[in-house]
């Protein structure tokens, strides 16, 4: 019960914080960049796609329009997490789908090549990637599995009462975790293509806390 009672308040929280500052989908905050529509906000990503001023609009409204779903979906969940989570997910591919209509076909490449260079193995459970690299139905049984078991260790991160510091270490390695499970579900053959998929080398703008390089 204390337990459902702490998620109910956590979830809350969140819900609370990504319906009130649009910063929340923005560097450094850990949500940035982890869809499509998140990463299409960075900077150096747009002058490498060579968006226009319309383009960068239209992305601003999509992502006010994804906030108010997403605070939909917390208020009525009353904290189930099971159902949040595909649910959140299909927001994020609906969203997704709806920035690749604002582009040419060459810029919807390389905006997947930079997601998957700035997630890694962590793209891997998008739709549009997953897709991509013909992930098969027992793969995405095993990704699922992956994601349930990632998400119950980062529940107990925010109760055992660390420092916000170290939550972020942990959620930096559950990271790293996540991405070493799910590269190692990939056969050889997405493997190799996985890797052609990031196509040319980018460099991102390292932001820090307060917003500086």
């Amino acid at each position: 019960m204390i337990k459902r009672i702490f998620l109910v308040t956590l979830l809350a929280a969140v819900a609370a914080v990504a319906s009130a500052q649009a910063d929340f989908f923005h560097r450094p905050s850990p949500l940035a960049g982890r869809t499509m529509l998140t990463l299409s906000l960075f900077e150096e990503v747009k002058a490498e796609l060579k968006t226009n001023t319309e383009f960068n609009g239209k992305v601003d409204g999509l992502l006010e329009k994804l906030q108010a779903e997403m605070q939909e979906v917390f208020q009525n969940a009353n904290g189930d997490f099971s159902s949040i989570r595909p649910a959140m997910e299909k927001i994020n591919a609906k969203y997704d789908e709806e920035v690749a209509k604002l582009l040419s076909a060459d810029q919807v490449s390389r905006l997947k090549q930079l997601f998957i260079q700035f997630n890694g193995e962590a793209a891997i459970p998008n739709a549009a990637i997953s897709k991509d690299l013909e992930i098969t139905d027992d793969q995405k049984a095993k990704i699922k599995q992956a994601q349930d078991e990632n998400g119950k260790k980062l529940m107990e991160g925010f109760q055992n009462g660390d420092s916000p510091e170290d939550r972020q270490k942990n959620m930096v390695k559950l990271q790293d975790e996540f991405k070493a499970t799910i590269g190692k579900l990939l056969t050889d053959d997405q493997r190799a293509k996985f890797k052609t998929m990031q196509g040319a080398k980018f460099e991102f703008k390292k932001v820090t806390a307060d917003g500086g390089g």
